[in-house]
């Protein structure tokens, strides 16, 4: 049986230093009915003569060289080009183990409905080496998860062609990543499948590690400020997503409960909303302290 057709999805920007190896891991999948789309958003580095060079030597990486539109917009921009039977998101700076591709359709294979995957990280620092902490945690996913929280990192993320047109045909303004809106819809109008293994060496700069400060109110405090980077941004994310989406009666209050705590009545009452839930305890405490405080939309 032939191999269905998978379209990896990549959005760039002054990636020169690791994209070399990004590309060539792609381009070593065990799924080998591949096309590579990758749009630069407006990269002033050699990222365009890369992908150039790439693009004239491979017939299926198409390059688009674009104006900047912000990461999100330019991997919405990609999912409208896209019409393969799964689609995948990729970044400019990770490696892919040989078999990330096929596990994913694997999965998604089984399932008749529009469907997500994503999976775990290994942790590898600038250099590519591993990390001695690994996140290991079980994920759990589900709407009341996705309205505070996105555990489909963009990079791990595949969708069947069902997701990719219900998607496709609600592309928002106001989304906080592309990850994360297709995380909402998917939990919304589909099925959403966590794998607990990783497949994909995800590379960790220095500036990207949050909470890795010694001492549990240190902790703390980096995760509350952590959280507080989505106020204002996660109101205009949710008033997007009810515009768009409608129809499931419990999940459109659940969004219109989280909309309501701009009001002191509405703050008190998501306190003790047990459908609203964050992966980690202390996160979800922590939340809803914000929540209450008015620090959180």
């Amino acid at each position: 049986m032939e191999e269905k057709r998978v379209q990896i999805l990549m959005s760039t920007y002054n990636g020169e230093r690791f994209l070399r190896e990004q590309i060539e891991s792609l381009l070593h999948q065990s799924w080998k009915n591949l096309e590579i789309l990758i749009r630069d958003d407006g990269s002033n580095d050699r990222t365009p003569d890369i992908l150039q060079e790439y693009g004239a030597k491979y017939k299926q990486v198409k390059i688009f060289l674009e104006d900047n539109l912000g990461v999100s917009q330019s991997f919405f921009t990609l999912l409208a080009k896209s019409d393969a039977d799964y689609v995948a998101f990729c970044d400019q700076d990770d490696i892919w183990l040989e078999e990330k591709i096929e596990t994913a359709v694997r999965k998604l294979e089984r399932e008749q409905g529009p469907a997500l995957y994503c999976s775990n990280k290994i942790l590898v620092d600038s250099k590519g080496n591993l990390m001695a902490k690994q996140d290991r945690r079980k994920r759990i996913p589900g709407f009341g998860n996705a309205v505070v929280e996105c555990i489909c990192t963009g990079c791990t993320t595949v969708m069947n062609r069902k997701m990719a047109e219900i998607i496709k045909d609600k592309l928002p303004d106001h989304a906080i990543l592309h990850d994360w809106w297709c995380y909402l819809a998917a939990a919304y109008v589909g099925k959403v499948i966590f794998d607990e293994q990783a497949y994909i060496k995800y590379r960790q700069h220095e500036k990207n590690v949050v909470g890795a400060r010694a001492g549990f109110w240190a902790e703390v405090r980096a995760k509350a400020a952590y959280l507080r980077k989505s106020r204002g941004k996660l109101e205009a994310q949710l008033t997007d997503f009810a515009r768009f989406y409608q129809g499931n009666g419990r999940k459109d209050v659940l969004v219109q409960e989280i909309l309501g705590a701009k009001r002191l009545s509405g703050r008190i009452k998501l306190l003790w909303n047990r459908k609203i839930y964050r992966q980690s305890r202390l996160d979800g405490i922590i939340m809803r302290i914000l929540f209450l405080s008015g620090r959180m939309l």
